[in-house]
C-alpha cells in the first residue's frame, strides 16, 4: 500500500502528533508537581513532628534541670519522661541532635550531684546564660532548616 502525502494528510498528522506530544507534556508537568506537592508534605509532617517532639524535650529538661538544681537525687522517676524524650528523638533524628540531647541529660545528672542552690544562687546561675538546653536548641533549628533547604 502507498500513501501520498498530500498537505492535507501532512496537516492532519501534524495536529495528531502536536496532540499527542502536548498532552504527554501535560501529563509529566502535573506529575512532576504532584510528586513535588507530595514531598513538600512529608517534609511539612517530619519536621512537624520534630518540632512537637523537641519542645516536649525541652519543657521536660528544663523542669529536671531546675528540680535537680534544687533538690538531692532520690527518685529515678522523675527522668523518665526525659529519657522517654530521648529515646524517641533517637528514632528519627540526626546522631547531631541526639548528641546534643544527651548532653542535656547528662547535665541534669551533674547538676543533681552538686549542691543545691538557694533562690539567691539560681538568680545568678541563670544570670550567667548556663543554659544546658541552649546547644540542643540550635542544633535542633539547624536540622529542620535543613530538611526545608533539602526540597
Amino acid at each position: 500500500m502507498h500513501i501520498t502525502w498530500t498537505p492535507a494528510l501532512m496537516t492532519v498528522l501534524a495536529a495528531v502528533c502536536g496532540s499527542i506530544v502536548g498532552a504527554f507534556g501535560s501529563s509529566v508537568s502535573a506529575w512532576i508537581a504532584q510528586h513535588h506537592q507530595n514531598r513538600r508534605d512529608l517534609v511539612a509532617r517530619k519536621v512537624s513532628h520534630r518540632e512537637h517532639l523537641y519542645a516536649e524535650f525541652i519543657t521536660e529538661t528544663a523542669r529536671a534541670m531546675a528540680h535537680a538544681m534544687q533538690n538531692n537525687f532520690q527518685d529515678a522517676s522523675r527522668l523518665i519522661p526525659s529519657y522517654a524524650l530521648l529515646s524517641r528523638i533517637r528514632l528519627s533524628s540526626s546522631t547531631n541532635v541526639v548528641d546534643s540531647a544527651e548532653r542535656v541529660i547528662n547535665a541534669i545528672l551533674s547538676t543533681y550531684a552538686k549542691p543545691n542552690l538557694g533562690p539567691e544562687e539560681f538568680q545568678t546561675w541563670a544570670s550567667k546564660r548556663n543554659d544546658p538546653l541552649r546547644e540542643f536548641s540550635e542544633v535542633c533549628r539547624g536540622e529542620l532548616e535543613s530538611l526545608w533547604g533539602g526540597l
